[in-house]
């Protein structure tokens, strides 16, 4: 069975381990070229950029949101996008979302709903670049070790391995409801503050064609700056 809420708890947990440990190595790299003459030598090609990325790593994975390692799983992120959704359309009693707000009680839709949001997420933390080849090979080394399906690695794999796609993520928005969640997933995985982040999230809003002020709620919900 595809469990999209055990994918998102190793963004959640697993990534940054392993993208600290990217780092840790490019830093051990580093310091070898700086103190080594024979290391600096063989390190004048290509592998100095790779140690280098790896220890500057900005693009997929490098920026992972600080709010979505604490915000939980789908059901959480289901409850801050029917908030927002509901407080704009001036709702009472907003503060107080149904269990399972906003995801589906069908199994397959609840799936299909759970990829989009994963997809998102992923999609919006590539906004500042991709990941070097080498790199990502090794972050993919890290992750197989985590505990997921075949089906559910094979997925999360696929999404990290792909370019930018937000025609994709758009497409993946068949209902009013889906695109704030879809907003909403972008929003907590990234920092909000970097340039090509807010260009990225201004271009996602437009595309799913929200409301500006759903948009402001949407980010006072998750207590992020717009």
């Amino acid at each position: 069975m595809f469990d999209a809420n055990k994918i998102l708890s190793a963004l959640q947990s697993e990534l940054p381990k392993a993208m600290a440990a990217l780092k840790t190595e490019g830093q051990a790299g580093l310091d070898r070229v700086k103190t080594d003459a024979d290391a600096k030598n063989i390190a004048l090609g290509a592998g100095a950029a790779g140690m280098l990325g790896g220890l500057l790593l900005s693009g997929v994975a490098g920026k992972f949101g600080r709010q979505a390692a604490t915000l939980g799983g789908l059901a959480a992120l289901g409850t801050l996008a029917y908030n927002a959704y509901q407080k704009h359309q001036g709702q009472s009693g907003a503060d107080t979302a149904p269990e399972g707000a906003f995801l589906p009680s069908n199994a397959s839709d609840r799936e299909a709903v759970g990829k989009a949001t994963i997809r998102a997420m992923i999609s919006a933390m590539k906004a500042d670049g991709q990941i070097e080849a080498a790199e990502k090979a090794k972050l993919f080394d890290h992750l197989a070790k985590i505990d997921l399906s075949d089906a559910e690695k094979a997925f999360l794999f696929d999404e990290l391995s792909k370019p930018l796609d937000i025609h994709q993520v758009v497409a993946d928005a068949t209902s009013p409801e889906l695109a704030v969640e879809i907003y909403a997933a972008s929003l907590v995985a990234i920092n909000t503050q970097g340039p090509a982040e807010k260009a990225y999230l201004a271009d996602l809003a437009t595309r799913l064609k929200l409301d500006p002020g759903l948009v402001t709620r949407l980010h006072d919900e998750a207590l992020l700056p717009a």
